[in-house]
């Protein structure tokens, strides 16, 4: 199973959305990270053909070697799709929502694992924590609340393909936690694209990282190969609340500590003051993503 970008581009006016992407996607989990409005989810977009390439010189989007637009909804029946945000029918409730949506995406019978449409849907709506609530009214449903029935939605009939745009916004760190876990658990045999702006949503789970700026993937690797290419580039120094505002004009600057002597201000670069001192041991993806996109 092989999921492959060729030179793909996607240009909105005189805006550069991507500017030729390139990569393959086989099975696992791929954190896609990037600011607001780096291309993420225009390139999710184009994968699940929601908007269209930029005419012939728009690249390719090859699912096992065959254009997707030519596979048309044999390959859309393979793609299970959380948007960042989705009109609902108010008026629907969970379970209500999740039959509709089965009945477009054309589910019948029993899935290869035996479970009838509302068998999965139940178990879906358990897995997503709103059993509770599975007959209220989406209406009355926090922001969080909404995001969960939509990865619940995606998650019908068992796609090979998984793409989240922002899966956690509006969840409570108990909740990304718990939704994080279940992806994890699914990702041996599908192809997941996490899109993502939200370090920590992916650091623990992802097989591989592409990160993405103003329409470029800039670097790619296991989470494990990007944080060796850190080392000598992340530093702390202790200074003082005046000193700080000037280390920010000079140097991109991660966390700040209190600490008893004064402020531990992390820092990240090519180029480090000499008094602060060199980290070695526990460099993360939060000093990857500083380091390409502050």
């Amino acid at each position: 199973m092989e999921l492959e970008l060729k030179n793909l581009k996607k240009t909105y006016g005189t805006v550069q959305a991507l500017k030729g992407v390139s990569y393959t996607f086989t099975a696992g989990i791929y954190g896609i990270l990037g600011a607001n409005g780096a291309g993420k989810s225009t390139m999710i977009n184009l994968i699940t053909d929601n908007v269209s390439r930029d005419g012939t010189d728009g690249g390719e989007i090859l699912f096992d070697g065959e254009d997707i637009l030519k596979l048309g909804k044999d390959f859309r029946a393979l793609v299970g799709y959380m948007p960042q945000q989705q009109g609902f029918y108010e008026d629907f409730s969970p379970k209500a929502f999740l039959k509709y949506m089965a009945e477009i995406k054309g589910l019948k019978g029993k899935n290869n694992e035996g479970k009838s449409v509302n068998e999965q849907i139940d178990e879906l709506i358990e897995v997503v924590n709103l059993t509770h609530v599975a007959y209220k009214k989406i209406g009355g449903f926090s922001g969080g609340m909404k995001q969960r029935v939509l990865l619940a939605q995606a998650l019908l009939g068992n796609p090979k393909i998984l793409i989240l745009d922002e899966p956690t916004a509006g969840l409570d760190p108990k909740e990304r936690i718990g939704i994080r876990n279940y992806i994890a658990e699914l990702s041996k045999d599908k192809i997941i694209l996490f899109a993502t702006h939200v370090v920590s949503d992916i650091e623990c789970i992802a097989d591989h990282v592409l990160l993405i700026k103003k329409g470029e993937i800039v670097v790619t690797g296991t989470p494990v190969e990007l944080i060796e290419q850190m080392h000598g580039k992340v530093a702390e120094i202790t200074c003082t609340l005046d000193d700080v505002g000037k280390l920010q004009e000079q140097y991109k600057v991660g966390n700040i500590r209190q600490r008893r002597n004064g402020l531990a201000l992390r820092l990240v670069g090519d180029k480090l003051p000499e008094e602060a001192v060199k980290v070695e041991d526990n460099i993360d993806l939060e000093d990857v993503y500083l380091y390409y996109f502050e």
